[in-house]
């Protein structure tokens, strides 16, 4: 809307929330529009409002945008009948709108014409500024700021202007004559940084809302507090800081870094990259760190290693690293022995770099390509820095490992719970303690315990890592679940009983993975309280078939014992002796490799009159056996 065109016999009234705006000083902000805001009464027109300002363009414009916001409303919006009686009886008549006081703030001197004072015609308008406080000053409310009340003797700020909202205020020569003058210049002190924190720790939630506010486009409030301020500042240098430690040219500075690597460990040492790392632990990352020639039998190799410095350090001639972390390293005795040597080097008075704790992330522990991955612990140290043992546990927390260097090479303690060889293994563990040592190419484990299948297995085992992977030792078993035995061999639920006996064993393969096919072992063996799936022995007496029958069924038995080969082609029992009552059989089996059976078992009855045993053949897959009765 135009000023120039806004009616000039218009009266304005404040609305309630131009009245919440007398009372907060934040509503209204800027000192011309709060000061017209003010001097609207619902009474005076727009030219007397004029009158009062002594500039008719700022009234204006802040009328209007009092009223765009809604601080104000229109009243009257032309002559009334009251209007014109009144102009009538004061002998007077409209006068136009004139230009702004040359002694006015608003707008440019040069600009601006004497405008006839609304508080006497024959009187000059002087400024005088508000003083600096208004505590002890009597209040008028802002319809009683009329010229009336602003007597030539007598001045009384409005109760919410103050010097800080407005300045100056246009009052009569006058009034001015009859008031005490105060300085035109007077010092302001600004409050020093402690009495600012001072007050802003004693501002109350409503001081609070009455800090300023920066207004967007589409007349949207933006708040800026000073806590949001200061965390806008924190994270503003921390972007600048996650800027800075990225694009550091880190690579420059490898040459210093091997160099210090080389000289502590005394090997020499090959880095492939560097950087910073800041998750989830800062530090310095090297990538690709190689101890050792290519050719050496001994060189290691460390796919990560994370350094952490101790900051003090830095700047002295040996910097001390509180932690090194070691990533996806492969422990062998190699590597427990190149450790032990490197550690003990570190903790040389001369060397240029120690380190105070060793830590161990996603390493495997390998012998001869027996591997077990996913183990992390700690390696830990002597009071002269040098290794003493390496104490490992897998992801789950199902299996951990000590290993310890010796003079000959590495002692190795293992313990599982529930632990489990291989994901898709169908061995679990239920414990399992195992004590060996590693010496050279030999994995000479002098005891082992493990309670598996519900029952319980001890032995020794020699394992040897040349060229063809070779192993030998003896177990002993007791107590063996036959049932949870056979689903984990792959044959199923299809036997019963309780087993025990002792096996000597041996395979040598190309490869760990084929080592159980090419396994070899004799021993004997006896299962109590079972049964035989699919062979019913009894029944087969019973019909003397010379043709091959599927009877199904099942033999019940008490006791039956043998003697165990196994073979890389087949499983024999021989010598079988089954005790059930008032049967007893005798006889051999044989399990190929492909499950099918051979075999003859002589069976006596001993409640019948006949106790000549009768010979039965077995044949078929082990699934659904064929009987038949043998000739004579």
């Amino acid at each position: 809307m135009d000023p120039d065109l806004i009616d000039p016999h218009l009266v304005f009234a404040r609305t309630a929330s131009g009245e919440e705006a007398m009372l907060q000083r934040t509503r209204v902000v800027q000192r011309n529009i709060r000061m017209v805001l003010i001097l609207v009464d619902g009474n005076a027109t727009v030219t007397e409002l004029c009158d009062k300002t002594g500039n008719a363009q700022i009234t204006q414009n802040a009328l209007l945008e009092l009223e765009s916001d809604g601080f104000i409303e229109r009243r009257v919006e032309k002559d009334s009948v009251w209007r014109h009686a009144r102009n009538a009886a004061n002998g007077t008549k409209t006068a136009t709108l004139e230009p702004a006081s040359e002694f006015s703030t608003f707008g440019h001197k040069a600009e601006s014409l004497p405008a006839e004072s609304a508080f006497s015609r024959s009187q000059v308008t002087r400024i005088i500024p508000f003083p600096e406080s208004r505590q002890s000053r009597p209040s008028l409310t802002p319809s009683t700021l009329t010229p009336s009340t602003l007597a030539p003797t007598t001045l009384t700020p409005a109760p919410t202007a103050t010097a800080s909202d407005y300045g100056t205020v246009f009052l009569p020569k006058a009034a001015s004559e009859s008031s005490t003058p105060l300085p035109a210049d007077t010092p302001h002190r600004k409050p020093s940084l402690l009495e600012r924190l001072k007050a802003l720790a004693r501002r109350s939630p409503a001081e609070e809302l009455a800090k300023p506010k920066f207004r967007r486009r589409g007349g949207q409030r933006l708040d800026l507090t000073w806590p949001m301020g200061l965390l806008l500042g924190l994270l503003l240098f921390a972007a600048i800081l996650a800027l800075a430690v990225l694009l550091f040219p880190y690579t420059r500075y490898l040459p210093e870094v091997e160099a210090v690597l080389a000289q502590s460990t005394g090997r020499t040492a090959k880095v492939g990259a560097m950087r910073v790392s800041v998750y989830p632990r800062p530090g310095l990352l090297l990538d690709s760190v190689r101890f050792g020639d290519e050719a050496d039998s001994d060189a290691m190799e460390i796919p990560a290693l994370r350094l952490q410095p101790v900051i003090g350090t830095l700047l002295s001639p040996k910097v001390i690293f509180r932690e090194a972390e070691l990533s996806e390293i492969s422990l062998s005795a190699e590597t427990m022995a190149s450790l032990s040597r490197m550690l003990q080097s570190a903790a040389r008075p001369s060397a240029t770099a120690g380190v105070l704790h060793v830590s161990v992330v996603n390493a495997e522990l390998s012998f001869a390509g027996l591997r077990i991955a996913g183990m992390s612990g700690d390696l830990e140290l002597s009071g002269e820095r040098r290794l003493e043992a390496a104490s490992l546990r897998s992801a789950d927390g199902k299996l951990s490992v000590q290993l310890r260097p010796t003079t000959s090479g590495v002692a190795v303690q293992l313990e599982g719970l529930g632990w489990r060889p291989a994901q898709e293994s169908p061995y679990v563990f239920d414990s399992l303690d195992l004590k060996g040592e590693i010496s050279g190419p030999d994995f000479v484990i002098n005891s082992v315990e493990s309670r598996i299948f519900d029952g319980l297995v001890r032995g020794t085992t020699v394992l040897r890592g040349s060229e063809r992977p070779t192993m030998a030792g003896e177990i002993s078993f007791e107590r063996i679940n036959v049932t949870r035995f056979g689903e984990a061999l792959g044959i199923g639920r299809q036997f019963e009983g309780e087993a025990r006996g002792k096996l000597k064993f041996s395979a040598s393969a190309d490869s760990w993975s084929v080592m159980l096919p090419a396994l070899q072992a004799t021993g004997d063996f006896t299962i109590q309280r079972g049964s035989l799936g699919g062979i019913d022995l009894p029944e087969a007496v019973r019909r003397v078939s010379a043709a091959p029958l599927t009877l199904g069924g099942r033999t019940r038995f008490e006791e039956l014992s043998g003697v165990i080969s196994l073979t890389p082609g087949a499983w024999r029992f021989s010598r079988l002796v089954l005790n059930a009552g008032l049967m007893h059989s005798s006889g051999q089996i044989e399990v190929s490799r492909d499950l099918q059976l051979r075999g003859r078992m002589d069976v006596q009855m001993r409640g019948r009159a006949d106790h000549t045993a009768m010979p039965i053949l077995i044949s078929g897959p082990l699934k659904s056996p064929l009987t038949q009765t043998a000739g004579h």
